[in-house]
C-alpha cells in the first residue's frame, strides 16, 4: 500500500502502551506491557534475522497442506525479483538476490510435486536454512496486526455532502531516492525543512487544489489514507482505486490509543467496533481527534488491474502478503528484512466472526509498514471489503516469524523456471514508495500498525 499497508488504522495504537488483557468476541488479547519493547529498533544497518540450527526448525507440515493463493503470491515475488532493478535491494550480505530467487523457485516446485507433509518437512530440514526474526525482545517474539482495503463512497468534486478530502502528493515534498527517507519540504535555497503536520496542512489549506477525492465524513477519508489503499464508489457509479503516493514523514499516532488516553475507551474494550461506536455517538469529536495525528499520507489513482500494490510494486495477496520493516539506513543499505522472501509465521488469526484460533502459514514478505519500524512487528494483508475489515480489526496476536532460504550451492528443483540471472547492479537502494512507487514507509494497520 504503499502499499501503504497501514494497518487496521483506527486501532493502530502503537501497540505497546497497553498492558494486561483485552476480551473481544471471546478472544483474549495479551497486550505487551511496554511499548519500548514492542517498538524496539535495531541499530542502523543491523539485520533482523538469526540463523537457527535444524533442531530448532518449526513444524511446517500443517501449513504445507494449505496452498490456497500461495503459488500466486510466489509468482508475484518472482515478478519483482525478475526485474534487474530489484537487485539493488540485496547488497553484499547474508542473503543474495539469487538465493531468494532460487528459494522461491524450489519452494514452488515442492508445492506442486511433494505430496507428503512429512516429506516436505524433511526437505526443509535438509535443503533450507531457516532464520528467525530477532523480535522485539531479541528472543523471537513478534506482534502481528492486520490491514485491509476498504470499500468507500466518494466524489470527485466537493459538495455540501462530500466535504472531506484526501490529497495528492505535494510537489514540494522531497524524498531521498536512495533510502526512501522523507527529507521534508524543499526550500528555495536547496535546504529542507520538516514537512508540515496534518493540522498545519488542513487548517492552513496548504494543499488546496491537490484534493484527489472527497468523502462524506472525515473518518472515511482517514481510513482511505491510513490503510494505504481503497476502492471508492463515486457518485456517478464509477469505481476509483487509489493507493499510497507518499507521506509527510511525521510520527504516527493511532486513534485507538488516543481514545484510551482520553479515558473514553478502556484498555480492555479497545477494538475497532468500539472506536467506530464512540465516533458515531460523538461525531463532533472525529475531526479534532484526527488532527492530533501529525502524520498524513498522500494518495494517487492506480490502475485496477495492478491494484492493490505492495511496496515491491506487485499486487498483494490476501492472507499471503506480509508487511515488515524495510528501513534502509546508510551503507551498506541493508534492510531489516529481505524483500520478496518466503516466510513462515506462527501466531493466531481471527475468523470472520472475530474468534481467534492458532494459525501457521507461509506468507511472502511483499509490503512495508510505515508504523512498523522494528524486528518485532509484522502486518498480514487480509483482503478487500467488510470481511477483510473484520479479520484485520481483530488481528492482534503474538507469535514467531521465520524466513526460509535454500542453502547456498544447491540447485533449485524446477530451476528451468527461474528468472534469467542478470548482471548485478551497483549496491544502491532503489527509490522507495515515497519516491513514487507504491511503497514503503507507511503503514499502519488496525490494532497496531498504521
Amino acid at each position: 500500500m504503499q502499499r501503504l499497508t497501514i494497518c487496521v488504522l483506527l486501532l493502530a495504537t502503537s501497540l505497546g502502551l497497553l498492558s494486561g488483557c483485552s476480551t473481544q468476541n471471546n478472544r483474549i488479547i495479551a497486550v505487551p506491557a511496554k511499548r519500548s519493547n514492542v517498538d524496539q529498533q535495531l541499530p542502523p544497518g543491523a539485520w533482523g534475522l538469526r540463523l537457527l540450527p535444524p533442531s530448532q526448525y518449526p513444524n511446517m507440515q500443517a501449513a504445507f497442506m494449505d496452498k490456497k493463493g500461495l503459488i500466486t503470491a510466489i509468482n508475484r515475488s518472482l515478478k519483482f525479483l525478475n526485474a534487474p532493478s530489484s537487485q539493488r535491494f540485496y547488497p553484499d550480505g547474508p542473503i543474495s538476490h539469487q538465493q531468494v530467487v532460487n528459494s522461491l523457485v524450489d519452494f514452488k516446485w515442492m508445492l506442486r510435486n511433494v505430496t507428503s507433509a512429512g516429506k516436505f518437512q524433511q526437505m526443509i530440514v535438509s535443503r533450507y536454512n531457516v532464520y528467525i526474526s530477532k523480535g522485539y525482545d531479541g528472543r523471537g517474539k513478534v506482534w502481528y496486526t492486520g490491514y485491509y482495503t476498504p470499500i468507500l463512497y466518494g466524489s470527485l468534486f466537493k459538495t455540501s455532502e462530500y466535504r472531506y478530502p484526501v490529497y495528492k502528493c505535494p510537489t514540494n515534498l522531497a524524498v531521498n531516492h536512495i533510502t526512501g527517507q522523507i527529507l521534508g519540504e524543499k526550500l528555495p535555497n536547496g535546504s529542507y525543512a520538516p514537512y508540515p503536520t496534518r493540522r498545519a496542512i488542513v487548517q492552513g489549506h496548504l494543499l488546496a487544489g491537490r484534493e484527489l477525492v472527497w468523502f462524506s465524513n472525515p473518518l472515511d477519508a482517514y481510513v482511505a489514507e491510513i490503510q494505504g489503499s481503497a476502492k471508492i464508489i463515486l457518485t456517478n457509479g464509477q469505481v476509483m482505486t487509489v493507493g499510497y503516493a507518499g507521506d509527510n514523514g511525521r510520527h504516527y499516532t493511532g486513534l485507538g490509543m488516543l481514545l484510551v488516553h482520553q479515558k473514553v475507551i478502556s484498555r480492555r474494550q479497545l477494538s475497532l467496533p468500539a472506536i467506530e461506536s464512540y465516533f458515531r455517538i460523538h461525531p463532533h469529536k472525529v475531526e479534532a481527534d484526527i488532527l492530533k495525528n501529525r502524520f498524513m499520507a498522500f494518495l494517487k489513482v492506480y490502475n485496477p488491474a495492478h491494484w492493490p500494490l505492495g511496496s515491491l510494486g506487485v499486487k498483494v495477496t490476501p492472507h499471503r502478503t506480509l508487511a515488515t520493516d524495510k528501513t534502509i539506513s546508510a551503507p551498506p543499505y541493508q534492510s531489516i528484512f529481505p524483500r520478496a522472501a518466503m516466510t513462515f509465521i506462527s501466531t493466531e488469526m481471527p475468523n470472520l466472526e472475530g474468534t481467534v484460533q492458532p494459525f501457521t502459514g507461509f506468507l511472502l514478505d511483499q509490503d512495508t509498514g510505515g508504523a512498523i519500524r522494528a524486528a518485532g512487528r509484522a502486518d498480514i494483508y487480509m483482503g478487500i471489503g467488510p470481511e477483510a475489515e473484520t479479520q484485520a480489526g481483530y488481528e492482534f496476536s503474538r507469535g514467531k516469524l521465520y524466513y526460509l532460504f535454500l542453502k547456498p550451492g544447491l540447485t533449485p528443483m524446477g530451476a528451468s523456471a527461474a528468472p534469467i540471472q542478470t548482471t548485478v547492479m551497483p549496491t544502491v537502494v532503489a527509490p522507495s514508495k515515497n519516491a513514487g512507487m507504491p511503497t514503503e514507509s507507511m503503514q499502519q494497520m488496525f490494532p497496531g500498525s498504521k
